[in-house]
């Protein structure tokens, strides 16, 4: 039987988004096959997603070295394939090869690998962006993110403040006042999802009873249904709501972000967080000319992203290992 071992980048500093797209990767495989996840001992289990929540059935091991639980499992098991999503360059150096079949490097960002494969879903990225080896084969492009499902939007009262995992207070602070100044319809709510903000933080901007806190929250499809639209970075799950259609105002808070932000906003897929904070709200007409602009982005967005073409491109590649 095949054995799948997802390692995605679980240390302190890094973020939640090389897990998840670790999650939306594996969904694509076959239920039959064993699924496994290699998580840091150190890392928060809380933001793990609970095997009934998920798609398919997950397998959890947690490591203190990873070569010798890479190793445990090669006496094991005698298929593995293995993924590593990781902006870590001693990850990517282990030679894999040793361990399994064949390696993916789930990448978005240029570094030396081992992998046999690179799966790439940056949008606009040219292929001649890898210096690639003669063994390796890579896939490049928008169709290569892993969209599991359409979302059906339903009533759309609810405004999501996500920047990930930086501890800026001050992005938020903000994008509250931004939001209080555009002067929605009441029935408006704001969900934020950050781990160091908290809602005494909301005293300062008198908005205790439209704002709702999160640290984490596990099945946020249940937000998206219901978004109008989204403040946020640029990273992984910005690629989500562009599938989801849901407009997105945004801000570059790494650098990794960049090659994001410039050609999202260059298609009209993204409003400047920068740009819109500048405008006086004070006027009444400027408040219509965004939500204006938030309509456009939401009507380009369904130019580029397509949920089926992505489906049945990742169900094949899979097929195929």
């Amino acid at each position: 039987m095949k054995n799948f071992i997802f390692i995605p980048d679980t240390n302190k500093a890094a973020g939640l988004g090389h897990l998840f797209r670790c999650y939306q990767y594996s969904n694509f495989i076959n239920n039959n096959y064993k699924i496994i996840f290699l998580i840091n001992k150190n890392f928060d289990t809380t933001c793990l997603i609970n095997k009934n929540a998920s798609l398919i059935k997950i397998n959890y091991i947690f490591f203190s070295d990873l070569k010798k639980t890479l190793n445990v499992l090669k006496n094991k098991n005698k298929k593995l394939y293995t993924f590593i999503d990781s902006y870590n360059k001693k990850l990517h150096s282990i030679d894999f090869s040793f361990y399994s079949i064949k390696h993916i490097a789930i990448l978005d960002f240029k570094i030396q690998n081992n992998a046999d494969f690179i799966l790439d879903h940056t949008f606009k990225r040219k292929k001649n962006f890898y210096p690639i080896k003669s063994t390796n084969k890579t896939f490049i492009g928008l169709k290569n993110f892993p969209i599991t499902r359409k979302i059906k939007l339903k009533k759309r009262n609810i405004i999501l403040i996500n920047f990930g995992s930086i501890k800026n207070k001050n992005l938020i602070s903000k994008s509250l006042i931004f939001i209080k100044n555009l002067n929605l319809d009441s029935s408006f709510k704001i969900i934020i999802i950050n781990k160091f903000f908290n809602k005494k933080d909301l005293f300062k901007i008198n908005m205790r009873n439209k704002v709702i806190c999160y640290k984490f929250f596990e099945n946020i499809d249940n937000i998206y249904e219901k978004l109008y639209f989204t403040i946020g970075a640029c990273g992984i799950s910005l690629y989500e709501k562009c599938f989801y259609h849901i407009p997105s105002i945004s801000k570059c808070v790494a650098k990794n972000q960049y090659f994001n932000f410039v050609n999202f906003l260059s298609s009209n897929c993204i409003l400047s967080f920068d740009q819109v904070m500048k405008i006086d709200l004070q006027n009444p007409k400027n408040s219509k000319k965004i939500l204006t602009k938030i309509h456009k982005v939401e009507n380009n967005l369904k130019k580029y992203f397509n949920y089926n073409k992505n489906k049945k491109h990742l169900n094949l590649f899979f097929k195929k290992l």
